[in-house]
């Protein structure tokens, strides 16, 4: 149990409630705690006063409520249902890593300034070092001195030649120095050390506290945060029931953390969401009209250009209308219908290409049949006529003739002999076919030459009478003449 648990208990923290959850779980605590009404119930009894704030308090040992617009006991410290139930552990969160002290300090700019004895800027050491270094010319000059035979022994002589005693000075000298560079330093460490603890203990203690109060922004951010959303999905809903914006816009709507922020008000708050929907419904709005609009230009467009518009994609420049915007879509609908109208007439044109060399392959093969059809004909005509034989007067052929047809050359009257008319006199002996056949050849000559003329020769009846009886046959006389 926290501290504000406990002083609703002990009647100086009353607890402000906007929801049916959190009165039923504040009542469950008292119920809990063995809480009563003032009529002697148990407090879980106490039904939720309706959709109001209200505070909940306890006075002598009883449980009352009242609305959050009455005036309360100052004594009362009022707070709402996140502080209510925070744990215990979470307020005692810095006090359950500190050390226990028998004193009370505060730590402050005062008690944390460090003070420390420094040694005057640029001060030496005390010593005789600058004496020291005054004989390093005579003791370098010492590096040109002649070694020969009588003397190079005394140089390395032990405890007395120059050699061992200049690495003897040496030695002592730079030991010297180690154990004073050794006393300078340890202290420095120590100090070091120390300061470094403390820094870390003061670096780690903010980090620590910075963290709970993030836990706990976060905390309110979130309790603030359902709030906000739950009014938002509130005005949504009513937006949309009402015909006033779309799910789809209203789905657009984007929560702005800056709204959790302590520097932004409730009106503040209040006032850029209804503005965001504003937005929202003059973007719809705007939207259906440019619908109308690029419908408009699509049907024109078509109909200017002789192009069917089921050719034309409305759903592909409905959603690029969304991005794109009116202009910009309009110019796209009028380059695609171009381009389609210009594929058309390619198709139409190499249509009527195809069609006029089909209806051309269609002439040559017509011909070809009616070429192979005659040229088959005229096989089967010289397969089945007779062959002819020539008929000669001398050497030359003068006709062909064959079991059924005679065939001569129409002879044509020399240029010389134009105008000149000749009479012969024929005297005709044959059977009946020989002169049928000599009628015949004289009537084709007259027709083709219509300076020919001839005395028929024709039969009597009584050449035509049956022999036998005596019967004259008019149609036979007819006939053979």
């Amino acid at each position: 149990m926290n501290e504000l648990q406990q002083g609703l208990l002990n009647e100086f923290v009353a607890v402000s409630i906007s929801t049916k959850e959190d009165f039923d779980k504040v009542i469950n605590f008292l119920s809990i705690n063995n809480c009563f009404l003032s009529n002697g119930e148990p407090v879980i009894k106490l039904p939720y006063p309706g959709n109001q704030p209200i505070t909940i308090l306890m006075q002598n040992k009883i449980v009352y409520w009242q609305t959050a617009s009455q005036t309360i006991d100052p004594r009362y410290k009022v707070v709402n249902t996140i502080e209510f139930f925070r744990p215990a552990d979470e307020e005692k969160v810095i006090e359950a890593k500190a050390e226990i002290i028998d004193e009370q300090v505060n730590i402050d700019e005062k008690h944390l300034s460090l003070e420390v004895q420094k040694r005057p800027a640029n001060e030496a050491i005390v010593s005789n070092i600058d004496d020291i270094v005054k004989l390093i010319p005579a003791i370098e000059a010492k590096k040109g001195v002649v070694v020969d035979e009588s003397n190079y022994k005394d140089f390395v002589k032990k405890g007395e030649g120059m050699v061992p005693l200049y690495r003897s000075y040496a030695k002592k000298l730079d030991a010297e120095r180690k154990a004073l560079e050794k006393a300078y330093k340890e202290p420095l460490e120590e100090f070091k050390k120390k300061v470094g603890s403390v820094v870390n203990a003061l670096n780690e203690t903010a980090d620590m506290v910075a963290e709970n109060v993030d836990v706990y922004v976060k905390k309110q951010k979130d309790a603030l945060k359902k709030e906000y959303q739950t009014a938002i999905d509130q005005l949504k809903k009513a937006l949309v029931s009402k015909g006033m914006l779309s799910q789809e816009y209203a789905d657009l709507f984007v929560f702005d953390e800056k709204w959790l922020n302590t520097s932004t008000s409730k009106k503040k708050f209040k006032e850029q969401v209804e503005a965001q929907f504003n937005d929202l419904m003059e973007k719809e709005k705007n939207y259906k009209l440019n619908l109308e609009m690029v419908e408009k230009t699509i049907t024109n467009a078509c109909h200017i250009a002789n192009v069917d518009e089921k050719l034309i994609s409305r759903k592909k420049f409905q959603s690029l209308l969304k991005t794109e915007g009116l202009p910009k879509v309009t110019e796209m609908i009028t380059d695609e219908v171009d381009i389609i109208k210009k594929q058309s007439q390619a198709l139409a044109k190499q249509k009527e290409e195809f069609e006029k060399k089909q209806k051309e392959v269609e002439l040559q093969h017509q011909k070809e049949l009616e070429q192979a059809r005659k040229q088959a004909i005229h096989s089967a005509d010289e397969a089945t006529q007779p062959k002819y034989t020539p008929v000669k007067r001398g050497d030359e052929t003068i006709a062909n003739v064959n079991d059924k047809y005679v065939v001569t050359e129409i002879k044509q009257t020399p240029p010389k002999f134009e105008g000149q008319k000749w009479k012969r006199t024929f005297e005709f002996e044959g059977d009946l076919a020989a002169l049928q056949m000599l009628n015949r050849y004289m009537d084709v000559i007259k027709s083709i030459n219509p300076t020919f003329s001839f005395g028929e020769v024709k039969l009597t009846e009584k050449e035509l009478s049956d022999p036998q009886t005596g019967v004259i046959n008019k149609y036979n006389v007819k006939e053979v003449n």
